[in-house]
């Protein structure tokens, strides 16, 4: 019943037009009662104590009844095709209490799934206190059930993923501190062991051969822990600049003529990034910036 969930029940075409002779005729009248309970959108029946249908209006007679005529027959084998009440009546509740009493009822529906309807029973008594009718108001709910279970439905995946989302960042947390960790160690054990034995050596060994074991040691930390030398790091935007073309094997004459400065500029930066990079005169400038830059 989705389809008619925020219009009309009936076809209001179909209605029967409403003819008075004037306000107080309307008011006064049966027809006042009678025109309201058929053109309410929500069910009303009207039962006896012994849950025998004495009236229905217009749109229990079109939604519940599958056809058959409901009066003076049993409500629970007219609606829900049972030999018995349903559990949890709230019509048997409401005769017992001589209270108002309400219940969530599911009802068939051919070929699909079941209906629900919030079921509201208002005891009516004679003189004598004694219950003699029970007034049955229907209100449709099936829409808003489904819709209820499916953010249920909903809000329990997204916990679920909330969840698994907190692991998932629990996890990179946790490898980003072992890579910290494993970076900070790694350049700690450089520092602390590695350089100074490469400056020892020094002493007794070709220096440009230290500066390649020194480059290659520099090579394979590398991609660990994405630092280059301390050295390149305090190399000036513009000197950063000329080491790159000096990488690439340009010569400062097309440094210059690419830059649109003078050769001499370019000759004074280079003395700066070799100073910087504490190359000695037979060092090789070009093949320190390949293994460092």
């Amino acid at each position: 019943m989705y389809e008619n969930v925020f219009g009309w029940i009936l076809d209001q075409e179909s209605s029967k037009k409403i003819i008075v002779e004037d306000k107080e005729s309307f008011f006064n009248s049966s027809n006042f009662f009678h025109t309201i309970l058929e053109f309410i959108q929500d069910g009303v029946s009207v039962l006896d104590t012994d849950l025998v249908v004495n009236y229905v209006n217009a749109t229990v007679s079109n939604l519940y009844t599958r056809g058959v005529n409901p009066i003076n027959r049993k409500c629970y084998s007219v609606y829900h095709q049972r030999k018995k009440p349903c559990d949890d009546c709230p019509t048997l509740r409401a005769i017992k209490t001589k209270k108002p009493q309400m219940s969530v009822m599911s009802y068939p529906r051919k070929g699909k799934t079941p209906g629900w309807h919030e079921l509201f029973s208002i005891p009516v008594f004679d003189k004598n206190d004694n219950i003699i009718l029970i007034i049955e108001y229907i209100r449709d709910v099936t829409f808003q059930k489904y819709i209820k279970e499916n953010l249920i439905d909903i809000e329990n995946r997204f916990e679920t993923l909330e969840e698994q989302n907190k692991i998932l960042m629990d996890i990179l947390n946790q490898r980003e501190e072992f890579q910290n960790n494993l970076e900070h160690t790694i350049s700690t054990n450089l520092e602390k062991f590695i350089k100074p034995s490469l400056n020892y050596l020094k002493k007794s060994v070709n220096e440009k051969d230290i500066e390649l074991v020194n480059a290659i040691i520099d090579e394979i930390v590398y991609p660990v822990t994405k630092k280059r030398p301390s050295q390149i790091s305090e190399l000036t935007p513009r000197e950063l600049q000329i080491a790159s073309f000096i990488k690439e094997g340009y010569q400062s004459k097309e440094i210059a003529d690419k830059l649109c400065v003078t050769q001499k500029a370019i000759d004074y930066h280079r003395l700066n990034i070799r100073k910087k990079l504490k190359l000695s005169r037979t060092s090789n400038l070009r093949t320190y910036l390949e293994s460092h830059l």
